[in-house]
């Protein structure tokens, strides 16, 4: 082969691989500013919804903050157009209920019952979740007997019971549920179910049936000031919005 020939083709050669490198790095910059865009796009949207649900939250409580605020007595009605942001509800609460303001708040709109009263039963029943019954397993906040034909009506057939147990051989038969949510879910539900619909729409009402004077697993006499200081709890936080 002579050596012009040869030069010729080395020349060809190192043209075809200089074009190829440069449609390389075309194509790599092109799929990499594709990248870029995508993720950028991804961010962005991101950005948006985080936005869209903070806007959300600030304009449920402006709705809330802007709704009448009733005082509670042994004569307030719990059934209740809420008034309060789960968010504003959580300030006020104290020991293991603390973070579930949002929680009392969703299940007491679902139900029309004053999360507010949801939340002083919670605290009135487990002394502001750090009794026995409000911690694993039981996750009982509402103070809930054994009733498992309740629980199934409530939750349904198929949803897993995990069953009751005594505190102390031979006391109380408690509910236990799965979650704490549950449990606010229950109590907002039955008070709902077995009460309001039911006539006993006070707390004074509530309280003959659900806290009774006298009653068997009550043997510190605690239901007597029962209404007292779900009334307390409850002012202490509607003082503040009112």
């Amino acid at each position: 082969m002579k050596i012009s020939t040869l030069i010729k083709k080395k020349t060809s050669l190192l043209y075809l691989f200089g074009v190829l490198f440069i449609m390389g790095i075309s194509i790599f910059a092109t799929m990499h500013h594709s990248n870029a865009e995508t993720i950028e796009k991804k961010d962005k949207q991101v950005q948006e919804q985080k936005q869209e649900k903070i806007d959300q939250r600030e304009q449920q409580s402006e709705t809330v903050q802007n709704k009448p605020v009733q005082m509670a007595s042994q004569h307030y009605n719990v059934e209740q157009e809420n008034t309060i942001s789960g968010s504003e509800l959580d300030e006020h609460l104290k020991g293991n209920l603390k973070g579930l303001g949002t929680d009392f708040v969703k299940s007491g709109e679902e139900q029309d019952i004053d999360p507010v009263f949801l939340a002083a039963l919670a605290a009135q029943e487990t002394g502001w979740g750090n009794s026995d019954i409000a911690s694993s397993h039981w996750n009982n906040i509402g103070g809930i007997t054994c009733m498992p034909e309740i629980y199934a009506n409530i939750f349904g057939d198929d949803y897993p019971n995990p069953g009751c147990e005594q505190l102390v051989e031979g006391g109380t038969n408690w509910q236990k549920f799965l979650s704490i949510e549950d449990s606010i879910q229950f109590k907002a539900i039955y008070l709902k179910q077995y009460y309001v619909e039911n006539g006993k729409e006070t707390i004074g009402e509530i309280q003959l049936s659900y806290a009774p004077s006298e009653a068997a697993n009550d043997a510190n006499g605690l239901n007597h000031h029962w209404v007292k200081n779900i009334v307390s709890i409850m002012n202490d936080v509607k003082e503040e919005q009112a």
